[in-house]
């Protein structure tokens, strides 16, 4: 029965053309977490941090705001992942983008195969898409996501400034590398059920290469897992209305391996998620700050190289597994 399900076919928006069967998705035994999807630990995860009061542009409360960014920067030390609530993202932007990605998800297949269902941070973009999929109607779509993208543009940048602050940096340290917005990417997904969760998986083990992830996850599906510093696998339990942001390996890079970035993969079930990726303009130099460099010992742990050279070679590399890419860029010591 196994076999037969194995040589099953599966729809895929990414096959390019090619038939794709379950057995295409099944990993070896070594690359499988040893958890479900829905496996999640009885206390707290991963770091929560909340941004109550922390949104407006000047914060009322500066001790509680030093304190926050703070606790940020342990967390992305610590676990290169924190849950985010009292975001600021109000639950409407959020429910009506959900909402408009469904009817997306819903179109038939034949058409959903001529589109590509990665958007930059453009409007245009995004009307472009939304006039081929909902002719005549798009306005729903395109007003949905637009507000979604702006929101999480607004909510990245805080990020930014509250870890450039709490690592003793300028605010806009990070911040003056995104002005343009050339590579950072809405993508959303939506999994159907999957015939062998035990030996599929969505997406390996892998970090993320990207600077900063801000992900919406399935209010009722598991299937994020992260690696932890004993090397077993966490699964991270959805919570309606918070985001999981996931620190990427440019940020680790830049914060002379300060803040980390960690091990995830994805289980597969059915599911839907939104990821953010914010990554820098191409130019931008990623490169260790001297005040973040052990005075000791002169550690510097990686060479600089900028977004674009890295992306280069991302997309040579046929499938990166844990932190091949980053790993290039280390400095034997």
């Amino acid at each position: 029965m196994g076999m037969e399900i194995e040589e099953q076919q599966v729809e895929s928006l990414f096959s390019m053309g090619k038939k794709l069967y379950v057995k295409n998705f099944i990993w070896s035994e070594e690359e499988r977490p040893g958890i479900n999807h829905n496996d999640f630990a009885k206390e707290e995860d991963i770091p929560v941090i909340s941004l109550q009061g922390i949104m407006e542009v000047k914060p009322q409360d500066m001790d509680c705001y030093e304190k926050v960014c703070r606790d940020m920067v342990d967390a992305g030390a610590e676990w290169g992942f924190f849950r985010l609530e009292d975001h600021g993202v109000a639950i409407e932007i959020l429910e009506n983008a959900k909402m408009q990605l469904n009817k997306l998800f819903d179109l038939p297949m034949e058409l959903k195969l001529k589109e590509v269902l990665q958007l930059l941070q453009s409007p245009e973009h995004v009307v472009s898409l939304a006039k081929r999929v909902f002719p005549g109607q798009h306005h729903p779509f395109s007003e949905a996501i637009i507000k979604y993208m702006h929101q999480l543009d607004r909510l990245g940048m805080r990020i930014f400034e509250m870890l450039a602050h709490g690592l003793g940096l300028p605010d806009a340290f990070f911040t003056k590398n995104f002005e343009k917005k050339e590579a950072t990417i809405f993508r959303p997904s939506r999994c159907l059920p999957c015939p062998l969760p035990e030996k599929c998986l969505g997406l390996g083990n892998h970090s993320d290469p990207h600077t900063l992830t801000i992900l919406l996850q399935d209010d009722d599906v598991g299937g994020l897992q992260i690696l932890g510093d004993d090397n077993q696998w966490v699964g991270i339990r959805p919570v309606p209305n918070s985001f999981i942001v996931n620190l990427g390996d440019t940020l680790e890079v830049w914060t002379n391996g300060v803040l980390k970035s960690r091990a995830v993969l994805n289980k597969g079930n059915q599911r839907q998620s939104v990821a953010y990726f914010l990554s820098p303009t191409s130019s931008a130099m990623i490169d260790s700050r001297p005040q973040l460099v052990d005075p000791i010992h002169n550690a510097w742990k990686f060479k600089p190289f900028t977004w674009g050279d890295f992306r280069n070679e991302l997309i040579s590399q046929k499938r990166v597994v844990g932190k091949t890419a980053l790993n290039r860029y280390l400095i034997t010591q």
